[in-house]
């Protein structure tokens, strides 16, 4: 006859399989992973697969030692904690969450995905608002050289393309890993029943992974924005260690947090961000309000787009303040860049690449050139403009500039693309008076009949325009028809036509762009090249804001026709007449090509192309036109490419070198004492 146990047996059953669990090294982990399964298990239950509060003996064997500093004020206690095992096990305990619970709509995997994968920084941080800086700006060659070409150059958030996409994604992943701390503070120190000391000690160093750096940085961007004098308020209000208190007590008051906040923000930020303001503040509340801890995510999702937007309004302000001193500095600033980059050996510019190829455009051009003196600025000037006027339109196959030009590469690429997307439509226009003579069309081609062809071409091709000959091959089909369409319509014939005509009006395009592409490059080449050489000599002593308020359009669908531009002549140096309808965008296309070589001449003239003779400065801004080879000392170099003393004087030396400030020289000083 069987008896049953007796109770002091059912406990020494009891311990023995404790002390079973606690030689095994695999118990914490074993625990997580089959809570991951359970489903079904209770989000308050126990952490631990033991029934009762886990302590140092149930932690795996293989270990580190941690300091925990006790949450009652006593000595620290340390912990032995097997660091791989608890971000796993909270995680579990996140997938073990039924949609709904706390506030929440997310899944339990997708917290957990995101508590385990996201970054612990929030998207924005003072670090990576520091290329806001004054100091940073001014030193920012890309920026320097940019600001030249673009009436409406400022800051805005990267959210375009590739990189800005997977931005978005980041910061999707950092907000919901947000969430997913927030329900973990929930269950740390309001879960029920509640968890030990020991465990709360254990768990909370891994589950506050962002709040505190969240508020930190809170702190920091907000002291960055706004007056010495508010730096105690917000110390004060942002106190991390008092507020992580307030949270974990349940008594932290976000919404009140939030109003004091709004209220530091309207007294520094622009007028138009007071609704974005407002927005945070009542999301906050009503997120508050109900208990949805989406939604106060969401407030401080609000609250750091408001902090973003405030420092590019700052630097958007600074850059326009700055604008013309930029401008005007650009050729002196980017002298000194170069030469200092080129003397220690971190350029990234082959100089002897360069003068190569400098060298081979003399041999290629130098007999086109107008009569005058071989050696000189003026020749060396038109030779220069030939070969890269040449290289824009592609002659022969030309498509690479020099390493030099790797600042202007996106414009360089941009108008190309202009370039080709014009030649192609010429190829168009020629097939489609083609087709008109064919059909019986005798009458003049007049400017309106180019204009409405045009028009309907650039509706078929949208946004493809701009993105090389390709395209126009890929919409060949659709072009064709509407050329074809227009051709009857001119001839007076019925709109209808066969598909056998349909089907060889688009082979003969096709056939067209390749072969007829060269001819009409050439033929714009030729018609723009003298206009080109024309701006090029009118502007030669013009300064870098004179080339801007004449070159640069106001608008990029209204190009400038400054009354001072040449007017065609008898001999058809300048007509335009197969092209007039596109007349204002080419001389806007000519202005363009001429701003780039007048600047990077004047920069990289002394330093990579003209290296055998001395000439005289010929612009106001004292650049020099061409020089001796480059010098070897730093003494040298400055001597070779000084502006005259009383520009030099009146540029910060910041600007002039590009060196950073000193420690402790305020960088916001020089923009305020700089002329407005």
């Amino acid at each position: 006859m069987r008896t049953r146990p007796t109770m002091q047996q059912n406990c020494g059953s009891i311990r023995r399989r404790k002390e079973m669990r606690t030689q095994s090294t695999k118990s914490v982990v074993n625990s997580t992973s089959s809570f991951g399964r359970n489903t079904s298990q209770s989000w308050h239950g126990s952490t631990t697969c033991s029934d009762e509060p886990m302590g140092e003996e149930h932690l795996p064997s293989r270990h580190t030692s941690v300091k925990v500093a006790s949450r009652d004020g006593g000595p620290a206690k340390s912990l032995s904690l097997y660091h791989s095992t608890i971000p796993e096990e909270l995680a579990g305990h996140l997938r073990a969450m039924m949609p709904g619970q706390t506030g929440v709509e997310l899944s339990g995997e997708e917290l957990a995905d995101n508590f385990l994968e996201a970054w612990d920084l929030p998207p924005v941080t003072k670090q990576s608002l520091s290329e806001l800086d004054i100091q940073s700006i001014i030193t920012n060659i890309k920026l320097r050289h940019d600001v030249n070409f673009d009436r409406d150059l400022s800051f805005r958030p990267n959210v375009d393309g590739v990189k800005g996409q997977e931005k978005e994604r980041v910061a999707d992943k950092y907000w919901g890993a947000l969430i997913a701390e927030l329900v973990l503070y929930s269950r740390l120190f309001h879960g029920t029943p509640p968890l030990s000391t020991i465990q709360v000690e254990a768990f909370t160093p891994y589950a506050q992974r962002r709040i505190p750096i969240l508020f930190q940085n809170v702190r920091d961007v907000l002291k960055s924005l706004v007056p010495d004098r508010d730096h105690s308020r917000v110390d004060e209000h942002l106190d991390v260690p008092m507020l992580m208190q307030a949270i974990e007590r349940g008594v932290c008051d976000l919404g009140r947090l939030a109003d004091w906040m709004a209220q530091l923000l309207k007294e520094h930020c622009a007028p138009m961000r007071d609704v974005l303001v407002d927005e945070m503040v009542t999301c906050t509340r009503q997120g508050e309000a109900d208990r949805n801890l989406e939604q106060i995510v969401e407030g401080l999702r609000k609250l750091f787009g408001i902090l973003e937007a405030m420092k590019l309004d700052v630097a958007n302000h600074q850059i326009r303040n700055l604008k013309t001193l930029l401008i005007e500095d650009t050729v002196n600033f980017e002298k000194h860049y170069h030469l200092d980059r080129l003397v220690h050996g971190r350029a990234r510019v082959n100089i002897n690449t360069a003068q190569n190829w400098f060298t081979d455009a003399v041999d290629e051009f130098g007999l086109q050139c107008s009569p005058r003196p071989r050696a000189g600025p003026c020749f060396e000037l038109e030779v220069f403009t030939r070969a890269v006027v040449a290289i824009t339109f592609g002659r022969d196959g030309r498509s690479d500039f020099p390493e030099t030009f790797f600042l202007d590469h996106d414009r360089l690429v941009a108008l190309k693309a202009e370039v080709d997307d014009l030649v192609m439509f010429e190829v168009c226009v020629e097939m489609h008076v083609m087709l008109a003579r064919q059909l019986g069309y005798q009458g003049p081609m007049t400017m309106a009949i180019g204009q409405q062809l045009r028009t309907a071409l650039s509706a078929i091709m949208g946004e493809a325009a701009g993105h090389g000959p390709q395209q126009w091959m890929m919409n060949s089909e659709a072009l064709s028809l509407e050329i074809l369409r227009q051709a009857s319509h001119l001839a007076g014939q019925t709109p209808g036509c066969s598909f056998d005509r349909m089907a060889e009006a688009n082979q003969h395009l096709r056939f067209m762009f390749v072969r007829k592409s060269a001819w009409h490059a050439s033929r714009l080449e030729a018609s723009l090249l003298p206009q080109i050489l024309a701006t090029v000599d009118r502007h030669s002593s013009s300064s870098p804001i004179e080339l801007f308020n004449s070159l640069v359009s106001i608008s990029p669908s209204m190009p400038p026709l400054p009354t001072t531009l040449s007017r065609p002549s008898t001999n058809d140096a300048f007509a335009f007449a197969h092209l007039h309808p596109e007349t204002a965008k080419l001389t806007d296309l000519a202005n363009r090509i001429t701003h780039i070589i007048l600047l990077h001449w004047r920069v990289w003239g002394p330093i990579a192309y003209v290296q055998e003779h001395e000439v005289q400065r010929s612009s106001t801004d004292g650049s020099v036109l061409s020089s001796a080879s480059v010098p070897q000392t730093q003494t040298q170099q400055s001597r070779q490419v000084a502006s005259n003393s009383e520009q030099e004087a009146s540029v910060p030396t910041s600007m002039r070198t590009g060196e950073p400030l000193e420690s402790g020289q305020d960088a916001h000083a020089t923009h305020q004492s700089l002329p407005q």
